[in-house]
């Protein structure tokens, strides 16, 4: 335990061919980091060592030497050291008395923690070990994490499992070859496999490779552009993951539906690098600079040509890919940095970067080498893009004419022009009916597209406001499922065990008000997709804001916040019913944020106000909380908020933001297309508190 020194610098390498993390021997600055007392239990096959130390002692002026740490000869098991006998999570101690403890192996005990192990920390943590191990490998121990109430489900930490993708790419870097094996999984031809092959151009090969075969290739380190392997042997795996694509893209490339796909950008997202199946952060870290080290976005903006264009290259955007890079300390030229975050920049580092860039752009090469095939068809099939290609064609023919009627008027002699009039010689030409009629179907299919686009918009932006409600509330929603089964347990054991039917028949009623709870989270989501809800008509607002304000009541009675609004009775507006419901909701979700935010002082009180009332050509709607109001970085500059991922919700220097940053996005958009607009100028002329003003135009019936 001497600082500074580390038995796996030179010897990293066990007698079980296992390769150990670690080699500058300051891990062991986490525990005093961490607490003031440390009782740690190792035991090997030679017997039990405790050791215990408390880092107080170090205070003062006393020098190290005179600091002792105790350690005694000890039989007690592992689990026994750790005192589970004592505690309260009973389900989850069941389930870890299941492994075997009563081996070799170490355990530590922490008392007199520095920090606070709230839920913001606790979930904090457990994204961080979530990612500690790569996805989808077969792990050889398990972690758990939990506090008294959380589930066994919760507790066991596992690694990420790709199971959808749309390419799954697999590389091999061994000596001075690079192996590819690419897998495509995004087309589904939807039963006209064989015409698409044939009409679309895919030889037998294609084929097979559309069908699930891989695509194999070799290169050498010359044909990559490197010199040499400066770096050693090294693998990994990438997928492409999309997370959105419009009908219209779905039915020219054939994709597969991916609606309800997960997005694993946040969790999981990001190329990252594991040394020995063990992260190295902070390369593909959600919210960090880092999160696109090879700077994928930046590539795509230089070059941003869609799929199936002929000029031009498509490149694969950040935030589409995700997946594993895996190196080893035997791997030179890639030494940690002196802080243990990251890899030395150097010839090693910027080779890696390359090489997977070589990587990455073998996979688009031949994603657009489809794309373009399945493009060319789809125009080929579409009637409207053929009567253009003929409408082109008579073009190019008199535009051919013209310079020849002029090449021949030049050559002919004036006396012979008039003697002997010309051959008749008609230019071509676009029956004006045919073009009337084409111009016709253009906008007729342009606006077609553009009311499913708008259709398809309202959908994605009601179910990104459902997605942050549920996301915000997710563990008042889980505490509550959690609620209700204990209740229900305590029931079927106390008529079980105790034939006390009295006692049972209060958890059930507790079960039944706990169940009532999640009626309105229903209300506030589920309920929000409707189908009646996605039909422009005329409604009453009061009658909207009076359901919807008595669905969210229920909610914030729970959490001690008082909803006040008012709202004139005559206020008729053409409009989607989900529209209004958005505004209000992502208003209400960005307050409630606000009344949780940690600050030095309590809250007064945590209050609502929301007033609308009409006018001749729409209505004007008067929003406030009694929040923290906005952070300094909002403050000057109130309509950055309205701007696509700018989220006010972080409480700490360190932590990333809480929030998604779409919610006043989401109201910016729906108030635009109601010719409206927001005035957020009074958070500028107050300390505290959230103002919103927000006019809708449109049509009063």
């Amino acid at each position: 335990m001497t600082i500074g020194n580390s038995s796996k610098k030179s010897s990293y390498v066990t007698k079980n061919g296992r390769i150990q993390t670690g080699a500058k021997g300051i891990g062991r600055f986490a525990l005093d980091r961490m607490s003031d007392e440390c009782d740690m239990l190792t035991i090997s096959e030679e017997g039990g060592l405790e050791w215990i130390v408390d880092w107080r002692d170090f205070d003062g002026s006393k020098r190290i030497s005179e600091v002792k740490a105790k350690v005694y000869d000890t039989d007690v098991s592992l689990l026994e050291h750790v005192g589970i006998g004592s505690w309260r999570n009973r389900v989850v101690v069941s389930e870890i008395e299941k492994y075997n403890f009563s081996g070799t192996g170490t355990a530590f005990r922490l008392d007199h923690l520095h920090d606070v192990w709230d839920e913001r920390t606790m979930k904090r943590l457990r994204n961080h070990l979530e990612n500690l191990l790569p996805p989808d490998v077969i792990q050889n121990f398990c972690i758990w994490f939990f506090d008294d109430a959380t589930s066994v489900e919760e507790a066991l930490i596992t690694s990420a499992n790709v199971e959808s993708y749309d390419y799954r790419i697999d590389f091999q870097v061994t000596g001075n070859l690079v192996d590819i094996q690419i897998i495509r999984n995004e087309f589904d031809f939807r039963g006209e496999e064989q015409e698409v092959y044939t009409e679309a151009g895919f030889d037998e090969q294609e084929q097979a490779y559309l069908q699930g075969e891989k695509k194999k290739e070799s290169f050498n380190m010359e044909e990559i552009g490197e010199k040499e392997n400066y770096i050693g042997d090294f693998e990994g795996v990438l997928y492409f993951y999309k997370i959105i694509a419009n009908k219209k893209e779905r039915e020219r490339f054939y994709s597969k539906d991916i609606t309800g796909r997960a997005n694993l950008a946040k969790k999981f997202g990001g190329i990252k690098l594991y040394r020995d199946q063990f992260r190295v952060r902070p390369y593909g870290e959600y919210g960090d600079n880092d999160f696109d080290w090879l700077e994928l976005s930046a590539r795509r903006n230089r070059s941003p040509a869609g799929l199936g264009k002929e000029n031009g290259n498509w490149r694969v955007g950040s935030e589409q890919m995700l997946g594993t890079v895996s190196i080893s300390r035997e791997n030179t030229n890639l030494e940690d940095a002196s802080n243990r975050n990251g890899i030395q920049e150097g010839k090693g580092l910027s080779q890696l970067k390359r090489i997977l860039l070589f990587v990455i752009s073998e996979f688009e090469r031949d994603r657009q080498s489809v794309g373009r095939k399945l493009a060319r068809y789809a125009d080929k099939k579409d009637q409207l893009a053929a009567d253009l290609e003929r409408m082109r064609q008579l073009a190019e023919e008199r535009k051919r004419w013209e310079e020849e009627e002029a090449v021949r008027k030049r050559q002919e002699k004036p006396k012979e022009a008039k003697e002997q009039p010309s051959k008749q010689n008609l230019p071509p030409s676009a029956n004006p009916k045919d073009v009337v009629k084409l111009v016709t179907n253009m906008e007729q299919k342009q606006e077609e597209e553009l009311e499913e686009l708008r259709n398809e918009n309202k959908m994605l932006q009601t179910l990104a406001t459902t997605g942050i409600i549920t996301n915000m509330f997710m563990h008042e929603i889980r505490t509550s499922t959690n609620n209700i089964g204990l209740e229900l347990n305590a029931a079927y054991e106390a008529i079980e065990y105790d034939n006390d039917v009295a006692y049972a028949l209060q958890n059930i009623l507790r079960a039944i008000r706990v169940r009532k709870n999640f009626a309105s989270w229903f209300g506030i989501t589920i309920e929000s997709i409707k189908k009646d809800k996605r039909k422009r008509r005329k409604h009453n607002i009061r009658t909207i804001l009076e359901q919807y304000m008595n669905t969210w009541n229920d909610i914030l009675n729970k959490s001690g916040t008082d909803l006040i609004y008012e709202c004139d009775s005559d206020i008729e507006l053409w409009c989607f019913e989900f529209d209004i419901e958005n505004i209000i909701s992502n208003l209400i979700a960005n307050s409630l944020a606000s009344f949780d935010q940690e600050m030095d002082r309590k809250l007064e009180k945590r209050e609502i106000n929301l007033n609308i009332y009409g006018f001749k050509t729409g209505l004007s709607m008067d929003y406030k909380d009694s929040g923290w109001g906005l952070i300094p970085k909002y403050k000057k500059r109130p309509k950055l908020i309205l701007e696509p991922f700018e989220s006010g919700h972080h409480f700490d220097g360190e932590d990333e933001d809480d929030g998604t940053g779409m919610g006043m996005w989401i109201v910016n958009r729906t108030i635009s297309e109601y010719n409206g607009v927001i005035d957020l100028s009074e958070n500028q002329r107050t300390e505290t508190g959230f103002y919103a003003k927000i006019i809708l135009g449109g049509r009063n019936v």
